[in-house]
C-alpha cells in the first residue's frame, strides 16, 4: 500500500483505555520511530483543545491537534484553521432543545474559544466527569445570552438512543448544523460542513500529504467520515458497527489492550 506519512487518532474509546490512560513508555518509543520515519502523529478528537493538552501533557512531543471535530486545528502555539457555528444559530439550537421534552438532555454545553459554558443548575449533573473533560467551565444562568466563538454544542443523553436523537436534531436544523454521536451518550453539534475528515484534510493538504498517505483510528460515529476519507481507516474492535462498516481494518485488540499501538507497530514494520 501507499507509504503512510500521517497517523491520526481519536482519543476516548480509541487511544485511551477505559481508565483514561495510555501506554506512555511504549508510545514514546513509537513516537521516536515515527519521527525517524518522517511520519506525522496527530490527535483528532471531538474534545476541546484545553482538555487534549491536559490528556497529552505527559507526551509534549505531540504538537498538533485536530480538536472540536475539526473545528479548531493547532500546531504548537499556532492556530492553523478555525471554524465556528454562528452565534444566533447556537442560541436557536439551545432554545429548541431545551423547549422539547423529547430532546432535552441531562446536560447541555457550549464549547467556545474562551470557555465551556454550562447552565448553573446543570453543574450538579456528574461534576467529576465534567471536571475531567472540561478544564475551562464557565457557569451561566442562560446559555442563550452567552457571546463567544462557538465550535460546537454538546449534550448528554446517557439513557437514550443517541443515533436516533442526532437524526432528530439534524431534521430540525437540516442546513445549519450537523449532529453526530460522539460516545458515552453524548452528541456533538457542529457546523454542517465540518467533521474530522474535513479538518484532517485541511491539515494534511497544508503539509503536502495526500489522503491515501494517511492512517486514522476511531471508534464512534463522529469518526466515520475520517476513516472513510483516508488511505487506511482503522476501527477499534470495541467500536460501533457504523464505524466498522467504513473501515479498511479493525484492530485485533480493543482500547484496553493497546489496539492502536499494535497497528502502529504494524505500520512501522510495513505489514499494513
Amino acid at each position: 500500500m501507499t507509504h503512510i506519512k500521517l497517523i491520526a487518532t481519536d482519543v476516548d474509546g480509541t487511544f485511551l483505555n477505559s481508565q483514561r490512560h495510555y501506554n506512555q513508555s511504549r508510545f514514546h518509543e513509537q513516537l521516536d520511530r515515527l519521527h525517524a520515519a518522517g511520519i506525522h502523529f496527530v490527535i483528532a478528537s471531538g474534545n476541546s483543545l484545553g482538555h487534549l493538552h491536559d490528556v497529552f501533557a505527559p507526551t509534549p512531543a505531540i504538537k498538533t491537534f485536530v480538536a472540536e471535530n475539526g473545528g479548531l486545528i493547532t500546531s504548537g502555539d499556532q492556530t492553523l484553521f478555525e471554524d465556528a457555528i454562528p452565534t444566533p444559530v447556537v442560541h436557536e439550537i439551545v432554545r429548541t432543545i431545551l423547549a422539547d421534552d423529547t430532546l432535552r438532555p441531562q446536560v447541555l454545553r457550549l464549547s467556545g474559544a474562551h470557555g465551556t459554558y454550562i447552565n448553573r443548575a446543570d453543574q450538579t449533573n456528574d461534576p467529576a466527569s465534567q471536571a475531567y473533560f472540561f478544564n475551562n467551565i464557565v457557569l451561566v444562568d442562560d446559555l442563550t445570552q452567552v457571546d463567544d466563538t462557538f465550535y460546537k454544542v454538546n449534550g448528554e443523553w446517557p439513557n437514550e438512543s443517541i443515533q436516533a436523537l442526532a437524526a432528530k436534531i439534524n431534521d430540525r436544523f437540516p442546513t445549519e448544523i450537523h449532529a453526530t454521536a460522539s460516545g458515552f451518550g453524548s452528541i456533538d453539534i457542529i457546523p454542517p460542513h465540518m467533521n474530522k475528515a474535513i479538518g484532517l484534510h485541511q491539515l494534511a493538504d497544508s503539509w503536502g500529504i495526500k489522503p491515501a498517505e494517511i492512517a486514522a483510528f476511531g471508534d464512534n460515529d463522529n469518526d466515520q467520515e475520517m476513516l472513510a476519507h483516508v488511505g487506511l481507516g482503522v476501527a477499534m474492535s470495541n467500536g460501533t458497527d457504523t464505524v466498522k462498516q467504513v473501515a479498511d481494518l479493525i484492530t485485533k485488540t480493543d482500547n484496553d489492550h493497546d489496539g492502536v499501538l499494535d497497528v502502529i507497530d504494524a505500520i512501522l514494520a510495513g505489514e499494513v
